[in-house]
């Protein structure tokens, strides 16, 4: 959980900016999720990197051939990252909200 701490200081310290110089206390538990979803989302990368082939698989095909699949774990990893964007803008901290402000 300690990258987890260290997403919610960041998290924090843009949404305090965004709003004024205060965090909402109704963002609270949205922030603590969102840390908790990036920090799931790097230990399924690390995972995938850490395995023998990274983020590609090789198996032998119903002929005998070799045959190269997707990890597994990209499965979960894309899963996590739109989980992760769904909260980013439940938050406003997307680029969407950077487009629509207007210029001073």
């Amino acid at each position: 959980m300690a990258k987890a701490e260290t997403y919610k200081k960041k998290i924090r310290a843009i949404v305090k900016a965004d709003n004024g110089g205060t965090v909402p206390e109704r963002l609270s538990l949205t922030i603590d999720s969102y840390a908790n979803a990036l920090e799931l989302k790097d230990y399924y990368t690390e995972k995938m990197m850490a395995s023998e082939w990274g983020p590609i698989v090789y198996e032998k095909g119903s002929m005998g051939n070799l045959v190269t699949k997707q990890h597994p774990l990209c499965n979960l990893i894309y899963q996590q990252e739109s989980i992760c964007q769904t909260y980013a803008k439940m938050l406003g901290l997307t680029a969407a909200k950077a487009a629509a402000k207007p210029e001073d």
